[in-house]
């Protein structure tokens, strides 16, 4: 199990750090996740003209692509900057937002896939069971509720997303009731969460972004960790005092930028989980939350 001071490790390094996270991302999520970036002490920048992309991505520390919205421009630079970030080492992440629902979006993730230099794949479970070729139950851009872990399917999604992580290099991240985080060698489950989160547009699309902020510490596995726990455990206790989606989605931002180690410490509930687990599917996530429902990438 990765010891709670790493976690607090890199959240500190970033803070000093404030490294440049250059994110492609739809517009309806836009201002939320650059808002997210700042909060956990990086520095976003948004750009996604053709023409300027590949020297943008050049000076970042991090790249993050959503497939959220997708136009004809957004893909050419998506292409554009992620073969920049491949030549220089700069890791990626790519979230598959609606790539269950439509062709052009699956099609085209396959390519930038098949491009390379993806640290981290994000997705629902039905965008990341469809990256692993296998059937979903999707409903546009949302997870279908068949697709959530259980017992029953447990083994058989974790060995199938491991796989898929050890075919493409990178880390598999899956966002659901449980967050199931994998490199193909370790497999971890997140509990934390609420539904609240599911209540404002594009908090997956946040989580991306938020976990590409981690990610200029060289370490994609901990930076999806991180990314989960702390999104996870901010909306938890924002969900104690918001009001309404409003003073959430403050109150979100808020967390993410105040939210103290001994917090995160205490609240925090990951388990590890591996292609032999069975049964209920508490018994393999410490699962103390009622309230945590998928933080699927909204974005039309």
């Amino acid at each position: 199990m990765i010891r709670e001071e790493s976690l607090d490790s890199l959240r500190r390094r970033i803070r000093e750090e404030k490294p440049l996270i250059h994110c492609i991302t739809n517009p309806i999520s836009i201002h939320d996740c650059a808002n997210i970036i700042l909060a956990a002490g990086a520095r976003p920048i948004m750009a996604e003209h053709p023409l300027e992309v590949e020297e943008i991505t050049a000076t970042a520390r991090a790249l993050m692509l959503n497939l959220g919205n997708i136009t004809d421009v957004r893909m050419e630079s998506m292409e554009r900057s992620l073969r920049t970030a491949k030549r220089a080492g700069i890791p990626v992440l790519l979230d598959l937002v609606g790539v269950s629902c439509s062709r052009l979006r699956n099609d085209f993730s396959r390519h930038l896939l098949d491009i390379g230099g993806i640290s981290i794949i994000k997705g629902n479970m039905s965008e990341i069971l469809t990256a692993a070729g296998l059937p979903t139950h999707t409903s546009g851009i949302d997870a279908g509720k068949e697709d959530a872990l259980n017992g029953g399917n447990l083994s058989r999604i974790s060995r199938a997303f491991g796989e898929l992580a050890g075919q493409r290099g990178c880390v598999v991240m899956a966002t659901g009731p449980e967050d199931l985080i994998t490199d193909g060698k370790r497999t971890l489950l997140v509990a934390n969460g609420t539904e609240k989160l599911s209540g404002i547009t594009g908090t997956g699309c946040m989580l991306g972004a938020l976990t590409s902020a981690f990610l200029p510490g060289k370490d994609a596995f901990l930076a999806a960790l991180l990314g989960a726990v702390l999104m996870g455990t901010a909306g938890e206790l924002a969900g104690e005092r918001a009001k309404g989606p409003g003073s959430f989605q403050a109150e979100l931002l808020d967390e993410i930028y105040g939210l103290t180690a001994g917090q995160l410490a205490e609240r925090m509930r990951v388990q590890e989980a591996d292609s032999d687990v069975s049964g209920d599917i508490d018994s393999a996530c410490s699962h103390n939350t009622p309230e945590k429902a998928s933080r699927n990438s909204l974005d039309d």
